[in-house]
């Protein structure tokens, strides 16, 4: 029988018969597997132990805690996945609306979330002094709109109170308004004029038209440096809207939101949801940009503002930093822009659909004289109660309103236990049947 010859180091040698090396080789092959098997046996258990302890909690949150009394579709109990393809799919506000006509003012849309449309419970909930408080949620960033300290929030609120200010939009804000409705309607126009079959695109400017609002508010120049006048898309409008598409596939699928990301250089579509952070870079990132974003915004106008720490002081008490301005800006610019546009165009194709209403708008709105205010527009009824009913059934602000419960508390008869999210959605609140009459027209 052949041999194997093996040398060691200190010139010795060895002769091995082939199938005692087959045995040497086989016994170290079988410890290998062995001690693989156990740290896989060790890591399965481990992995059960783990999907057993979340299904207890599971089963423990669906059904003893007081949310179990709460009504609502049965896989809301243990599992807030259908919620989250929702939102991904941004078809959330439908979904709620939804299951608000067929269990309730008060639902259980999630393990730990309910969902409220009760006029009663929703002023509880987000009436000046509540216990109920915001939280920031993953992925979002931190600005005035996710602050949830009140003694924090509210020197925001001193900070920015004068350019928000009645008096304010009024005597500076009113002229240049006036002016950005006059660039939309000869836009419209413009374009009307120039397609082949005499159609305009009214959601594009709409939508420019309230972004170039917000921008006013802010900026003060929005005639020369907003969308209209440097002829940009709907899509620098709508960023808001993206990022929150964003955050909601970051939640619902990690790893199809990395796939997402890695795509996204192949694809605008993919790159606009996957990676729209970029847009916010100049806002975000800290640094000299930021100093000069804040810089230029009416915010800080008559402050001092201090290099040393990059803090604007409107007084000793209400200060605020250059970095926490240029957040807050993202929020005004999404939250004041995109909602603006979209309740406009919900109100025009309103109107358009109802000839006879249409008529007797126009009629009241060619008594007016120039010139033509806000004071003069607050004295037509009609007009009025368009709006009103405009917003109340196509308010652009249609995002929920997370609050969480500080302890255990009573709303419409059930108990919320503590750190409950409890979610307003306006369109159920402005559908509510208990609240309206006849409230979907």
């Amino acid at each position: 029988m052949s041999s194997i010859r093996a040398y060691f180091g200190d010139g010795g040698k060895v002769n091995l018969e082939r199938t005692e090396l087959l045995s040497i080789v086989f016994i170290g092959v079988v410890c290998v597997l062995t001690i693989w098997s156990v740290i896989f046996v060790r890591l399965a258990y481990a992995g059960y132990l783990i999907l057993l302890l979340t299904h207890r909690q599971r089963f423990q949150l669906a059904y003893s805690t007081p949310l179990r009394n709460v009504p609502g579709p049965w896989y809301a109990k243990f599992s807030r996945l259908v919620l989250k393809a929702n939102d991904v799919a941004g078809n959330r506000w439908y979904y709620v609306q939804g299951l608000h006509k067929k269990y309730g003012s008060i639902i259980r849309i999630a393990p730990d979330e309910v969902a409220i449309s009760d006029p009663k419970v929703v002023s509880k909930v987000h009436a000046l002094g509540t216990p109920f408080r915001k939280r920031q949620q993953p992925g979002t960033p931190f600005n005035i709109f996710s602050i949830s300290e009140p003694k924090a929030h509210r020197n925001r609120q001193r900070f920015y109170a004068k350019a928000y200010s009645d008096e304010t939009l009024k005597s500076s804000t009113e002229p240049a308004v006036k002016q950005l409705i006059e660039t939309a309607v000869a836009g419209i126009k413009q374009d009307a004029t120039e397609s082949k079959n005499h159609v305009a695109d009214v959601y594009k400017w709409c939508m420019l038209f309230g972004s170039d609002v917000a921008y006013q508010v802010i900026y003060g120049n929005a005639h020369t440096h907003g969308l209209m006048a440097n002829h940009k898309t709907t899509d620098e409008v709508i960023m808001g809207a993206y990022l929150q598409r964003m955050i909601a596939w970051a939640q619902f699928c990690f790893p199809l939101f990395l796939l997402g990301r890695s795509l996204s250089p192949f694809s605008s579509t993919l790159h606009n949801i996957f990676r729209v952070e970029k847009k916010y870079a100049d806002f975000n990132e800290e640094g000299p940009r930021q100093r000069e974003i804040a810089a230029k915004t009416v915010f800080v106008q008559n402050s001092k503002y201090s290099k040393n720490d990059g803090v604007f002081a409107i007084s000793d008490e209400v200060k605020l930093s250059d970095v926490d301005i240029a957040h807050d800006i993202t929020t005004f610019l999404g939250a004041g822009g995109e909602p603006v546009g979209a309740t406009l165009v919900f109100l025009i194709w309103q109107i358009l659909k109802m000839p006879d209403l249409q008529k007797e708008l126009e009629a009241e709105v060619a008594e007016l004289t120039e010139p033509i205010t806000d004071a003069s527009t607050a004295q037509l009824p009609i007009l009025n109660a368009v709006i009103y009913e405009s917003l109340r059934l196509y308010g652009g602000g249609v995002t929920q309103m997370p609050r969480y419960a500080p302890m255990a508390t009573d709303l419409g008869g059930y108990v919320i236990p503590p750190g409950t999210a409890v979610t307003t959605h306006t369109g159920a609140l402005h559908r509510n049947p208990a609240a309206w009459i006849d409230p979907e027209t």
